[in-house]
């Protein structure tokens, strides 16, 4: 999965939820399942994490309002 090219799936998606304990909340662009729950086979979840799906394109990471990562600004290496 870590190579260029390489493409998730629900099975992987799966395997996510059961390694981390986690439910995953997916939005979708599929007019009949719109959201879907993957939840974690052998433990209750800890936490939720939220993607949206693009049909046949892509996953994207959804946060909360205030939730968003942030991360300190990277000085530029031209810069001292």
């Amino acid at each position: 999965m870590k190579k260029s090219g390489e493409w998730g799936d629900h099975i992987t998606l799966q395997a996510a939820a059961d390694r981390f304990g986690v439910k995953i909340c997916l939005v979708t662009s599929f007019r009949d399942t719109c959201y879907i729950e993957i939840l974690p086979k052998d433990k209750s979840p800890t936490r939720d994490i939220w993607l949206s799906f693009w049909s046949e394109v892509h996953y994207n990471s959804l946060y909360a309002s205030g939730d968003v990562p942030t991360r300190p600004p990277r000085r530029k290496h031209w810069l001292f």
